[in-house]
């Protein structure tokens, strides 16, 4: 049995197989804790106005984000999880983890790779950056 102390579980989503396969494990997590799930997707820092998107680029991740987001929640309710959803931008692991800070988050699930160009030896970036500064626990889906 998992800790009931978690009832609060921030998956992070990005559309890429890694991220749907963090969903799937966080909504099980969140089926034996009885938790909430909160999926947030990071719009990378150099689309800086997400909320008015005037390039093509903003809102391609807008429309991207919403949709992702869509899914997780669909997939989400089919288990019977309440699911909240939220999009920021800026650099994806740090604000990753001040969500989950500002949200009294209990766990922290992503995925070891996403669709981020950038790429480490033996975690993507967000992931690495994740693990190393966040306070909270961590669960890294391969």
């Amino acid at each position: 049995m998992v800790s009931s102390k978690i009832k609060r579980i921030l998956v992070a989503l990005d559309g890429s197989k890694g991220s749907s396969q963090a969903l799937d494990e966080a909504i099980y997590l969140a089926r034996e804790c009885q938790a909430t799930l909160f999926g947030v997707y990071v719009i990378p820092l150099f689309s800086v106005n997400y909320r008015k998107p005037s390039s093509s680029l903003a809102k391609m991740f807008l429309e991207n984000g919403h949709k992702v987001l869509e899914d997780a929640k669909i997939r989400s309710a089919r288990n019977g999880i309440l699911f909240y959803e939220k999009i920021v931008n800026g650099n994806e692991g740090y604000k990753i983890i001040s969500y989950a800070k500002g949200n009294k988050i209990d766990m922290i699930v992503l995925g070891s790779r996403g669709n981020s160009n950038v790429k480490e030896l033996l975690l993507g970036s967000v992931s690495h950056y994740v693990v190393h500064k966040s306070p909270i626990p961590v669960l890294v889906v391969k």
